[in-house]
């Protein structure tokens, strides 16, 4: 809004050609040297970036996948501004001549976008941000170009702005409980703000003339582009306390304290005052500029900077659009869902549908056979076959799947008072060399212990836990424990020695006496075979029926434990367990994990989807995978409302 009555005021002096100039004149130079870092960091550290053109012009999002995406997130908003900027002279020209009529069609366009959802992928996303920010472009423009609104007006918009929140809340909320995450209620609730703060006028006034204001307005775009790299770097080096409050103000401190220097290194650029590239003036900033890059590249703070692996505890860094994984469902499976079925025929259409979608997704992944298990929230359940595969009496390898009961085990003594979850694991009597490792650490896959490797490139016959907890032993860890998170298979394997070690009792008797007796399942086990350590990270065979009865329990009802489990994804099992796609954000539809050839999960309805197979579910073939899962809840009726948030 501001910047709309900014231009309206330059353009009414008539000079658009020389607006347009000042405007790029300011923005493009320190852009480009922001942008000529990160892209020089980028190609340093191998890490995937956008086209050199966005970093140049920014009509196209410019990225990089260095520091986790925080470097360029948010950058997001020099694109939508390049684009209102482009797009002012037609804003200025419609809204002098129809006043208010032009804001209130950008209001309208918002609305349709989001009514009709059509901001769910990248581009659409894209061109919401551009209408957004062009309506209120267009406001600023009416509200300078008009008679000034008087308190009662200002009164008026300020409660039909929040009445229209609170009724758009109600028909979507906001992927992540972020307002900009949506644009509706992103527009109403920037109106109903700027609406209060413009009944005071003389405060705001007052404010504008303060020191902490002029310093802001006179740097605006070097403080915008840097302030995330220095939260970022503040984040890696301020280590965790018990107050993540405390921790998160010390943050802000820093990055604030730290903004002086970065304006005395690069406002430079921004202003261009006159004589600025006079030696007197760059050479202190250079050298300054020299030592910082020493600094963050050679001694102590070297040592907590990882530039392309995100640490565990790092946020989302700020972004330009709510974090979307489309899962592709066909044109077959849509045009199912659309029809109209009786009460009657409803479940025996949806059983030949699963079959013609287990049809189509061996077929598309190239699979020798699948078997599908598929319980609908109602509990009507569905066994399907194709191609070659074994039939349903006879059990799956459940792989990496082994793991959610090596979990729940473990839960269960943690519940008990046997172990605790910050317990170091030990020597394990055979000194081992890691043993500061805690047992939370391995459940979040955050120990940096690093992979078993055979030397026939497959784990022979007979290789044994103690086998491979030496191998480790005898290898530096990844990263220090808790830093990073790195899916492991020995951490589970280590895990299980852990759990021996504090029982008394062999892994397998602990697993049967605590979870397959007492839900009467029929499973085996085994340690060293099928190129595999298997053990408490992957030794576990049982039938599809009886493991998608296991999946409802432990990521639906989650009443694998004594109590309720209150898990989430951090701070028990992890990324590399739980949360799989579809997704939006840090929200999951569904729940599951991937065991090589099997494949479990479970939706927020309670639809159960366990596919086995010959082939390979993982490597290239992940997020069909998570199509084929998805297009079988749906076809069972669920698929839509989500299990965790």
């Amino acid at each position: 809004m501001v910047t709309g009555a900014l231009l309206a005021q330059s353009f009414t002096k008539g000079d658009i050609r020389g607006t347009f100039y000042k405007r790029f004149k300011r923005l493009l130079p320190p852009m480009w040297v922001y942008g000529f870092i990160v892209y020089f960091a980028s190609w340093h550290y191998s890490t995937d970036v956008s086209p050199k053109w966005t970093f140049l012009l920014p009509l196209g999002q410019p990225s990089s996948e260095i520091a986790g995406g925080w470097f360029t997130s948010a950058l997001w908003y020099l694109r939508a501004y390049v684009w209102v900027l482009l797009l002012s002279p037609l804003l200025f020209i419609c809204t002098k001549r129809w006043k208010l009529a032009t804001p209130l069609i950008g209001i309208s366009l918002v609305l349709i976008v989001g009514w009709q959802e059509l901001d769910s992928s990248e581009f659409g996303w894209a061109v919401g941000d551009i209408i957004l920010y062009a309506t209120c472009t267009a406001i600023g423009m009416a509200w300078l170009t008009g008679n000034r609104p008087s308190r009662r007006s200002l009164s008026t918009v300020a409660l039909i702005s929040f009445t229209a929140a609170a009724l758009w809340l109600t028909y979507r909320q906001p992927q992540n409980d972020v307002v900009n995450n949506d644009h509706a209620l992103h527009l109403f609730i920037g109106i109903f703000w700027a609406a209060v703060l413009l009944q005071f006028p003389r405060t705001l006034s007052r404010f504008a003339t303060t020191p902490i204001s002029r310093f802001l307005n006179r740097y605006p775009l070097s403080i915008y582009l840097w302030h995330s790299m220095i939260a970022w770097t503040a984040w890696q080096l301020i280590p965790q306390f018990n107050s993540e409050i405390v921790r998160t103000f010390l943050i802000v401190l820093v990055t604030f304290s730290a903004l002086p220097i970065v304006i005395y290194v690069v406002g430079l650029v921004e202003k261009r005052e006159h004589n600025w590239r006079r030696i007197r003036h760059l050479a202190p900033r250079l050298a300054l500029t020299a030592l910082v890059i020493a600094g963050l590249n050679f001694g102590p703070i070297s040592t907590n900077l990882n530039f392309v692996r995100a640490r565990a505890d790092q946020p989302l860094p700020p972004s330009a659009a709510p974090t979307k994984i489309e899962i592709e469902v066909s044109a077959e499976t849509k045009q199912f869902l659309d029809s109209q079925r009786s009460e009657a025929s409803q479940w025996r259409e949806q059983e030949l549908q699963l079959q013609r979608v287990i049809d189509s997704f061996s077929q598309r992944m190239n699979l020798p056979g699948v078997r599908a298990v598929v319980i609908s929230k109602t509990g009507k359940t569905w066994l399907g076959t194709t191609g070659d595969t074994k039939p349903f009496s006879q059990p799956s390898l459940i792989g990496s799947i082994t793991k959610t009961f090596t979990t729940s085990l473990t839960m269960k003594l943690v519940e008990r008072g046997i172990i605790s979850l910050d317990d170091e694991i030990g020597d394990l009597g055979i000194n081992f060399a890691h043993a500061k490792i805690k047992v939370r650490q391995i459940l979040t896959h955050t120990s940096g212990l690093p992979d078993f490797q055979a030397q026939s490139g497959s784990v022979e016959d007979n290789v044994t836990p103690f086998d491979v907890a030496r191998y480790v032993s005898e290898r530096p860890l990844l990263s220090p424990p808790g830093s990073f998170v790195s899916y492991s298979n020995v951490g589970f394997v280590v895990l299980g020695l852990f759990l021996e070690e504090k029982t008394g009792q062999t892994y397998e008797k602990l697993l049967r006496s605590e979870i397959i007796d007492p839900l009467g399942y029929k499973i085996s086990t085994f340690r060293g075979r099928y190129g595999s350590v298997g053990y408490s990270s992957g030794g576990i065979s049982m039938k599809m029926i009886d493991l998608a009865d296991w999946a409802r329990r432990y990521f639906y009802d989650r009443n694998t434990t004594a109590q309720k489990w209150k898990w989430t994804i951090k701070e028990t099992t992890g990324v590399g367990v739980h949360g799989y796609c579809p997704c939006t954000g840090q929200s999951f539809i569904a729940l599951g994990h991937i065991g090589g050839r099997t494949f479990v999960s479970v939706d927020g309805e309670g639809t159960v989807v366990v596919i086995d197979t010959p082939g390979v579910l993982v490597l290239s073939n992940y997020a069909t995978t998570q199509a084929f899962a998805q297009e079988l809840r749906l076809v069972a009726g669920g698929g839509k409302e989500f299990l965790y948030r």
